[in-house]
């Protein structure tokens, strides 16, 4: 690959994620004291591909699920960082994501129903929660967590609450997105 395609695909990673992704991986390396195998274990992709989304030879992170799990890395990173999660919660909160799929999908990206999952008890136990879920499968299948993100990124200025929806429900760990439903008064 060039060097021009390889610039190209670090501004999208600036655009999408504020860094390079190969400068955000090792930060996060760095924080949680892991390894590149092991966040690429967390993420779901093999230590190839972050590698290439790392040297910029690739732009993004396909999969659906790996590019939530990215969001939720990056996220948990933040919170470590503002200390409203504790440094020493983190390897279980990573332990989290890495057992995470994109809520409403199974692991083909196929919607998940009630019925289809197993479910047995009431119609709607929590309508909150179904209302997050739907919402979080009506934007995952639409576009990327990557793409999501990018587009709240493009409305925070001057749409903030909008954009909050994109990255809480669209790419987000689900407990947010529930809590932003019930805070709405839905």
């Amino acid at each position: 690959m060039d060097a021009t395609a390889i610039a190209r695909n670090q501004e999208l990673q600036r655009q999408w994620y504020g860094a390079p992704l190969g400068e955000l991986c090792r930060e996060l390396c760095d924080r949680f004291g892991t390894t590149q195998s092991a966040l690429a274990e967390t993420l779901g992709i093999s230590p190839a591909m972050l590698s290439l989304v790392m040297r910029g030879q690739r732009a993004r992170i396909a999969n659906p699920d790996a590019a939530a799990r990215l969001s939720a890395v990056l996220h948990l990173a933040q919170e470590v960082r503002a200390g409203t999660v504790p440094a020493a919660d983190a390897s279980l909160a990573l332990a989290e994501i890495r057992a995470s799929r994109t809520p409403g999908q199974d692991s083909m990206g196929v919607a998940v129903t009630p019925h289809r999952a197993g479910y047995d008890g009431p119609a709607d136990p929590d309508p909150d929660l179904r209302f997050a879920l739907r919402l979080r499968e009506l934007l995952t299948g639409r576009a990327s967590a990557v793409d999501i993100l990018a587009a709240a990124a493009l409305l925070e200025a001057d749409h903030p609450g909008l954009a909050e929806v994109l990255r809480v429900c669209g790419a987000g760990r689900t407990d947010e997105a529930v809590a932003l439903v019930r805070a709405s008064g839905r």
